[in-house]
């Protein structure tokens, strides 16, 4: 719509300075008709040569062929003041500075039309790039989600066969848990944002699992949420990641005294979150999980988020702060 309101404004300018110029040769009526030819003729041209030689002929067809359609909308322009008479009225008597006098005047008008194209042509290509670089990033970021999933439910499942075989009675409600976590999974991971409320609920249903599954460092699994309300939404899955991390990599499940500690902060829409669990062995491979996390946190706030990781004295210890969105959604 903008650029209607820029094109008209143009147009009245121009309609202006025309109708001034003849004005001082004509009378009013003469100098109103005489203009309004001259300015359609004009408009004519410049949207023919914008919006049909450009893109279909010069971009489709050649150089050679856009300088042979341009020559002959001119001559059909001119033909327009030579049947009139009014090559004679607004240029000149002779033929030839006429033609002149015309070529010079509605070249400029066609380079005006040649120059819109072009800014138009960018910027076209420039929003399309951003579109396509978008598309990309969701892309990656759905695989990179993609990725997660699958892991967590082969442990979930694996975890509910054990419980099933020894009959007990945390497996049905353990698979009631894992169905509410998939489906936060399903409906909520393809969302750019998502309540932190929801993120803190399944991270608490994500360690009711591993409670059910009655591991040696149950009594040893803390999350503490210090929450000032500042910060309504954040990407979905970043922090379950980090959880699943510790659980994974940790000795909570065979270690009676293993630890996993979970604290979360939120502070002038800043976010803090921290997890420290207890290992025995060292593992060499920092797993799928958190290189993912590394990518999608490159992807979603560039350089503005600080990842500290710490290992000393058997304990790994993961540190994310971030910036989260004050909006509710």
């Amino acid at each position: 719509m903008n650029k209607i309101y820029y094109h008209l404004l143009f147009w009245m300018f121009i309609s202006l300075y025309v109708f001034d110029y003849i004005s001082s040769f004509y009378d009013f009526k003469e100098s109103l008709i005489y203009s309004s030819f001259e300015v359609t003729i004009l408009c004519s041209e410049f949207y023919i040569n914008l919006c049909f030689l450009l893109p279909f002929v010069l971009n489709k067809k050649g150089k050679t062929a856009y300088a042979a359609a341009l020559i002959t909308l001119l001559s059909l322009s001119y033909s327009a003041y030579y049947l009139t008479g009014l090559n004679i009225t607004l240029y000149n008597d002779d033929l030839l500075r006429s033609i002149i006098s015309f070529l010079l005047n509605h070249s400029l008008y066609i380079f005006i039309s040649y120059i819109v194209w072009v800014f138009n042509k960018y910027f076209t290509e420039k929003q399309l790039r951003l579109q396509l670089e978008n598309e990309k990033l969701q892309a990656e970021m759905m695989l990179l989600k993609s990725q997660i999933s699958p892991h967590f439910l082969f442990n979930a499942l694996n975890n509910i066969y054990t419980l099933t075989l020894i009959k007990s009675d945390n497996a049905p409600k353990m698979l009631a848990t894992l169905a509410d976590i998939l489906r936060y999974f399903l409906y909520e991971g393809s969302r750019k944002q998502t309540f932190l409320t929801s993120e803190i609920e399944i991270i608490n249903k994500y360690l009711q699992i591993q409670k059910y599954r009655q591991i040696e460092g149950m009594d040893n699994i803390t999350f503490n949420v210090s929450d000032d309300n500042s910060v309504k939404q954040v990407p979905p899955l970043l922090l379950i990641t980090l959880v699943e991390n510790a659980f994974k990599h940790g000795d909570i499940t065979e270690n009676k005294n293993g630890f996993v500690n979970i604290d979360l902060v939120t502070t002038n829409n800043k976010i803090e979150f921290t997890i420290a669990n207890s290992f025995q062995f060292k593992v060499t491979n920092e797993g799928i999980g958190l290189r993912n996390l590394e990518s999608q946190l490159k992807n979603l706030f560039k350089n503005n988020y600080q990842l500290k990781i710490e290992d000393s004295n058997s304990i790994y210890k993961v540190s994310l702060r971030f910036y989260g969105n004050k909006d509710n959604i």
